[in-house]
């Protein structure tokens, strides 16, 4: 019997993962679901499961960070994402197995019967260092690649001022005064570039804060880009951001 825990952010996700493996992977005991990554790493330290399906993108504390909290305890780890395909990448690269939301019921059953032939997991940790540094890029990257139509288009991270929701498009504004409209949401967006120097400061804005012009706290907090452009910071992200500001 495999001893899983559940981890994921949306309460339907948890449901519907929870009873697939209660019909077609018996061999599966959901022992905790959690909802969130600050859950997930006390129950995993609690209850020291043999395996673990993890969503990335949770709010506060997510995948990377759950990984990162118990990367000293002996457990395989299942991704469910709902990263498209360019972001698939990193999980193949790294070598670490992912189940693409929606999942699937045979894939779902090939990556536990991969689990369960797996005797020890003791790669873990290097393969999640190489999932985070394909995925996740660090501080000093000077590119950043997002589809344009058919094809990944090359950017200096410099060169992105902010990127703005349009609903299912997202506007990229480059430094040059280009604008380009992607098919993507602006989280599908955030997935492929999150990290710094970028930041969520609204539902409807992702900025590069290398281009904030200033950024003036209070009730009604905003940021004035460069290019002279005015966001709000939403309220449930305002300590975050300015707690970066006060990093630098």
């Amino acid at each position: 019997m495999i001893k899983a825990i559940i981890i994921d952010d949306e309460k339907n996700a948890i449901e519907v993962l929870e009873m697939q493996l209660r019909q077609f992977c018996k061999e599966v005991y959901v022992i905790a679901t959690c909802n969130g990554g600050k859950e997930g790493v006390k129950a995993i330290k609690e209850l020291q499961p043999d395996l673990v399906f993890l969503d990335i993108e949770m709010p506060h504390i997510n995948g990377f960070d759950v990984l990162e909290q118990t990367k000293n305890l002996n457990y395989k780890v299942i991704f469910t994402t709902a990263y498209d395909q360019f972001a698939i990448k990193a999980f193949k690269f790294s070598a670490i197995d992912y189940l693409l939301k929606p999942i699937d019921i045979i894939d779902l059953q090939n990556a536990v019967e991969k689990a369960q032939k797996e005797t020890q997991n003791h790669n873990l940790e290097d393969k999640i260092k190489l999932l985070v540094e394909q995925y996740h890029p660090q501080k000093n990257r000077q590119k950043v690649a997002l589809p344009v139509g058919n094809m990944l288009e090359f950017f200096d991270v410099d060169e992105i001022i902010r990127v703005e929701s349009d609903s299912n498009y997202s506007h990229i504004f480059l430094a040059n005064q280009k604008k380009i409209t992607l098919s993507k949401t602006l989280k599908d967006v955030e997935e492929n570039i999150k990290g710094e120097p970028f930041f969520r400061v609204h539902q409807s804005h992702l900025i590069n804060t290398n281009h904030v012009e200033k950024a003036v706290k209070g009730e009604n907090a905003y940021v004035v880009m460069k290019d002279g452009t005015t966001i709000t910071v939403s309220r449930n992200r305002k300590e975050e951001f300015f707690e970066l500001f006060r990093r630098i």
